[in-house]
């Protein structure tokens, strides 16, 4: 994506995966993480724009940090929207903004769901996938918030539970596609390598994102 948008990626994972994916980078340009994270910023206790690294041309990150775990259980008034309202300061500064979190029902979640205009979920064929996917239909309802979510199957595997899944979903208009299950891919994300832009599995990517645009922009 950030070969033709500027995009923004906002790690609020607590395992910080994304985070871990760019280390590298962090560590080259001596990158003060334990201060500049989004826990940080969710306290208040760091600016957002200062918070922010450059990884590429068009690539900004917003790391995260194991204090971010620290958040959900900390009494902050208006603890919903902290996230909200710092993203007023750089928004504009992007075509795209991008917040990977966690798969479970919590406050940081709940910060990222209430400043998104869309929802991405990807699904693998566990019965566990599924009923939190249902859940988070719940939470979004509960919210009294409106935002589509679209779907992606990953780690697809031509057996008859990942096909019944694939058949339940495709005829879904916000079904995005799906990504095939590869050793390769598994472990260039095991070692944090770089993605080879013209291997198959990113072309099956960048189908699904220029099918997410295509949505998106005819709405």
């Amino acid at each position: 994506m950030s070969q033709d948008w500027k995009v923004l990626l906002i790690d609020m994972d607590t395992q910080a995966s994304v985070t871990s994916y760019f280390s590298k980078k962090i560590i080259e340009d001596n990158f003060t993480l334990l201060e500049k994270n989004i826990y940080e910023v969710l306290k208040g206790n760091v600016l957002i724009d200062n918070s922010v690294i450059n990884i590429s041309n068009n690539l900004d990150l917003i790391p995260s940090y194991i204090s971010l775990h620290k958040f959900n259980k900390e009494a902050i008034t208006f603890k919903e929207i902290k996230l909200q309202k710092q993203l007023l300061n750089l928004q504009s500064n992007y075509d795209y903004i991008i917040i990977d979190t966690n798969p479970s029902l919590d406050y940081t979640l709940t910060n990222a769901l209430v400043c998104s205009d869309y929802i991405i979920v990807p699904i693998t064929a566990e019965k566990w996938a599924v009923e939190s996917l249902e859940l988070l239909k719940f939470s979004i309802s509960d919210l009294a918030i409106d935002i589509p979510i679209f779907l992606i199957i990953t780690r697809f595997k031509k057996n008859n539970t990942h096909k019944a899944l694939f058949s339940s979903l495709k005829d879904n208009k916000n079904f995005l596609g799906l990504i095939y299950e590869r050793e390769d891919l598994n472990k260039k994300i095991a070692k944090n390598d770089l993605f080879n832009l013209n291997r198959d599995y990113m072309l099956e990517y960048k189908n699904i994102l220029s099918k997410f645009i295509t949505i998106i922009m005819s709405r």
